[in-house]
């Protein structure tokens, strides 16, 4: 089992064109100061790839390749984690490809393309290995804390049942590369089962949401779901 703490953070200012005021009176967007005041989002990049990986972000669209030094966000060490921040200037949502790539070669790459996020929200961007190849998933964060309960999300690389026997039973088949919907369990000890085998959260913080990472009957990795940006 490995509880990464997402703690490091880079933090980088894009200013978009046409986001300022215009004082064109036709302008049929109708846009105001105050809603293109400076809006953040934040991504928390995970590598469980088997390599150091180098990860990549830009903006969706324009001519600007991905995978170009000016792109690059941070290197992320096997079994770790880097947060990452976003600021710009517009109304409109912010598009955004993101890429992951193998820092000793540099030939093998991944890409997740037209994710689409909001002013505040949060992004798991997981580069992973299927059957060999280095894959990139993105999925938004969707923290929904309970009190006095465990609230936790899935995200699978490898085909596994979840089998939840908490006050409301249920079971989940989750293929590889697929996050779940919310479990809630009521207690720590052998409410979950990966698979055949029952696990043990105690863990994790009651009253929080997180995010379990598991290859089948196993979690690698759990991480705190929220809504703070750094």
């Amino acid at each position: 089992m490995i509880r990464v703490a997402l703690t490091a953070l880079s933090t980088v200012f894009l200013i978009a064109c046409g986001g300022g005021s215009s004082s064109d009176s036709s302008d049929p967007t109708g846009v105001t100061m105050d809603e293109i005041s400076v809006r953040t989002l934040g991504i928390d990049l995970v590598n469980l790839s088997g390599v150091t990986a180098d990860f990549f972000i830009k903006e969706s669209g324009g001519n600007s390749v991905l995978f170009d030094e000016n792109n690059k966000v941070y290197t992320v060490n096997h079994v770790d984690s880097y947060y990452h921040s976003i600021s710009w200037t517009t109304a409109s949502p912010m598009s955004l490809d993101i890429g992951a790539q193998d820092t000793n070669s540099q030939t093998v790459q991944s890409v997740s393309e037209g994710n689409i996020l909001n002013n505040g929200e949060k992004l798991w961007a997981i580069a992973w290995n299927d059957e060999g190849e280095m894959t990139l998933t993105s999925g938004v964060q969707d923290p929904a804390p309970i009190e006095d309960k465990y609230r936790l999300r899935l995200f699978a690389i490898e085909d596994v049942v979840v089998t939840v026997n908490s006050s409301a039973f249920s079971v989940i088949n989750l293929s590889k590369g697929s996050f779940s919907n919310q479990i809630i369990l009521d207690n720590c000890d052998n409410e979950l089962i990966l698979g055949a085998n029952q696990r043990n959260i105690c863990d994790l913080d009651i009253g929080k949401s997180y995010l379990l990472i598991v290859d089948g009957g196993n979690w690698l990795l759990a991480a705190e779901e929220d809504t703070t940006i750094n």
